[in-house]
């Protein structure tokens, strides 16, 4: 068993941690305060991926001051009871502990707050698994996945983005590995669903944690 990329970058909302609930709970929450229409479940489960302003702007219709105010409310819930509401997805981490011990080098590539991803990667227990925690640090062009992903691959010397793979659950995870010219590595799993990733572009898609390992290995034959 050998790795098929040796730098591997991970997505965390719908990709690591089951955090639905708790960024659903306190969207509804914000757009209530502000005064805008709360949409149904599959609404709300939009909100997850992408940066927080633009989904404000372009799910809610909201201008730009109002999104960087329904973004303060809903930080301000979330950040003492969202997060609680949140878990790890079955085999996260056995597949991190694998990766590493073949060999990879492990690197978070969030759009998700970068504090508030250390902070769970702390309490699930596997920050110490990867190598730099990379997320967003601020909101607007900071907060775009490929900004990330070439902060990502800065803090870890790569050089040639096709030598690495970002593993993600929605198109925002795609497209911004497209910027950057890397490979991407559906999580079917996830909130946007494998059929959505696949009518994106996605080439590979997982459709559990565990089918993950059938694309991040390469099985040597007996």
């Amino acid at each position: 068993m050998r790795l098929r990329y040796h730098t591997i970058f991970f997505d965390f909302d719908g990709t690591l941690c089951a955090t639905g609930r708790g960024i659903e709970h306190c969207v509804a929450y914000a757009l209530e305060q502000m005064g805008f229409p709360v949409p149904d479940e599959a609404g709300l489960r939009r909100y997850i991926g992408p940066p927080a302003e633009y989904a404000y702007i372009h799910f809610a219709g909201m201008t730009l001051a109002q999104a960087q105010k329904a973004v303060q409310i809903f930080r301000s819930l979330y950040n003492v009871e969202g997060w609680k509401e949140s878990e790890l997805y079955a085999g996260v981490p056995a597949l991190l502990r694998d990766l590493r011990a073949a060999g990879a080098t492990l690197l978070t590539a969030s759009s998700k707050p970068e504090e508030m991803v250390r902070r769970l990667l702390k309490r699930d227990g596997i920050y110490d698994a990867f190598d730099s925690i990379c997320a967003a640090q601020g909101d607007g062009p900071g907060a775009q996945k490929a900004h990330i992903l070439r902060r990502a691959m800065a803090a870890c010397g790569l050089k040639d983005p096709a030598a690495g793979v970002l593993v993600g659950d929605t198109r925002f995870d795609l497209e911004g590995a497209r910027a950057v010219g890397m490979p991407f590595l559906g999580a079917g799993y996830g909130y946007a669903g494998s059929a959505a990733l696949r009518a994106a572009g996605a080439e590979e898609v997982a459709d559990t944690v565990e089918d993950l390992r059938g694309h991040l290995f390469l099985w040597d034959a007996e």
